[in-house]
């Protein structure tokens, strides 16, 4: 009797030495986070105050490395929107040279009167300074 008080500690013991895994069992690689360019927008003329809206956004993505996961970073500055698409790029690995683009949706429910000034990330300018493709729109209501 005294060694089955044991067993249950010797049954856990030996289940999770079956099922552990090692770094082996999976495909680790290096990768990076990195905001890329959007090419285009598509927003409405102007939007109805209390509705909500899904903006179409297009992004570049230079090379095969290179994925979206639909990330991005949405920062509010009074009326402005920024947004910055972010990518996943695998580091080490060969990558393909082609440029692709692909299109992610922004929900926006408009809950501001005054108009509203989407700033979507285009790259830095020769000095470092973030540029970006600058649309307002008004709101009705």
């Amino acid at each position: 009797m005294k060694n089955l008080k044991y067993l249950p500690i010797m049954i856990v013991a030996i289940a999770m030495s079956l099922t552990s895994c090692s770094k082996d069992d999976y495909d680790d690689h290096d990768y990076h986070l990195e905001h890329v360019k959007v090419a285009s927008a598509e927003l409405p003329e102007e939007f109805n105050y209390g509705s909500t809206y899904q903006i179409d956004v297009t992004i570049e993505l230079p090379n095969s490395c290179y994925s979206y996961y639909n990330q991005f970073d949405y920062i509010y500055k009074g009326a402005e929107r920024l947004i910055y698409p972010i990518a996943h790029i695998d580091d080490g690995i060969a990558c393909n040279p082609s440029i692709t683009e692909t299109v992610f949706s922004i929900p926006i429910q408009v809950l501001q009167h005054e108009p509203y000034v989407f700033k979507f990330y285009q790259g830095e300018d020769e000095e470092g300074k973030d540029m970006f493709l600058t649309i307002e729109v008004p709101v009705t209501n």
